[in-house]
């Protein structure tokens, strides 16, 4: 506990009225003084009784770097206090706000690099209501919060999409013949055998997507895991979205194969904290994602080309539908 500039200003100006009071023989000075010493005093006794407050921090949602997002979070205690919130490298914002306690706060944090990110611990400087007396604390209190790697939009040449893009045949198969009912589609119609049978009937199909799979395998040199992170990312998730089972080996794990949002959630997990390294599944993946001093390469059935290349732009495709 120690002054404010304000405090130190009240003292000096407390001091020197019994000074001048002392050597000139002034007594009212010395009544200017009293209350001056007496408001500190009480100021100290004030931030004391204050004690240190406490936080409790929301939950913050995961995202992309450039997103930015609100973080939130309760200060209780008593007194005036300027919070500021400690960010990891990977975030920005100005995190320093001062209210009268208690209070709700909220922050806006950008993201700016992928991996695991911290907001915390949080730094409280508590003072009287006239600004005369501060304590300072550390509140050991933090929320983490994983944000993923970038996602681009893919283009490229054909060659590349098609690997991508299943065919309509393949996609489907015929199963068996039923009989129609109502919003069946007319294009499913088997006419031949509805004519013998004096009765509608349709063609049913059955899913072959799963046999479908794709396997990415990427690696980086030391210090290009976060490029390695960004192409696969592109790479996967729009080969979910094309409707392929994506399998995914990065250098310190690797995501089994499936569809939907649940897997592209674990894939993103993975991605964000994968490092550099080397996979041992080239042999037999797909898609593989180098990344090195020279750049981002990516090879396709044996074609190798930048990443730059299959690159339509840098706008993420999937941005606002990751939850968090």
């Amino acid at each position: 506990m120690r002054p404010t500039r304000r405090g130190f200003a009240v003292l000096a100006l407390a001091v020197a009225a019994l000074l001048v009071s002392a050597r000139f023989g002034q007594p009212g000075l010395t009544a200017v003084a009293g209350p001056l010493f007496a408001g500190v005093f009480a100021a100290a006794v004030q931030v004391r009784w204050s004690g240190a407050p406490t936080v409790e921090l929301g939950h913050l949602r995961r995202g992309f770097p450039g997103e930015t997002k609100p973080v939130e979070f309760h200060v209780d205690g008593s007194g005036i206090a300027t919070v500021t919130a400690r960010l990891s490298e990977g975030l920005d914002g100005k995190t320093t706000v001062t209210k009268s306690l208690p209070a709700a706060v909220t922050y806006r944090v950008t993201y700016t690099a992928r991996g695991e990110q911290r907001v915390g611990p949080i730094e409280a400087t508590v003072t009287d209501a006239l600004g005369l007396i501060k304590e300072s604390y550390t509140i050991e209190s933090k929320a983490d919060v994983l944000v993923y790697p970038p996602v681009y939009r893919l283009g490229g040449t054909d060659a590349f999409a098609r690997t991508f893009t299943p065919k309509n045949e393949d996609r489907q198969s015929f199963d068996r013949l039923r009989e129609y009912v109502s919003g069946d589609s007319l294009r499913n119609v088997h006419w031949k055998s509805s004519a013998k049978r004096e009765d509608l009937l349709v063609k049913e199909f059955t899913d072959n997507r799963s046999d479908r799979t794709l396997l990415v395998a990427a690696e980086a040199q030391r210090g290009h895991a976060d490029e390695m992170a960004a192409a696969a990312a592109t790479i996967t998730m729009a080969a979910l979205e094309s409707g392929l089972a994506v399998e995914l080996a990065v250098p310190n794990g690797a995501v089994e194969q499936g569809y939907g949002d649940t897997h592209r959630t674990r894939l993103l997990e993975l991605l964000a904290r994968a490092d550099a390294g080397q996979t041992g599944r080239t042999d037999d993946a797909d898609v593989i994602v180098t990344a090195n001093g020279d750049g981002v390469t990516v090879s396709v059935d044996g074609r190798r080309q930048s990443f730059a290349a299959v690159t339509a732009s840098r706008d993420n495709p999937i941005a606002g539908e990751v939850n968090g």
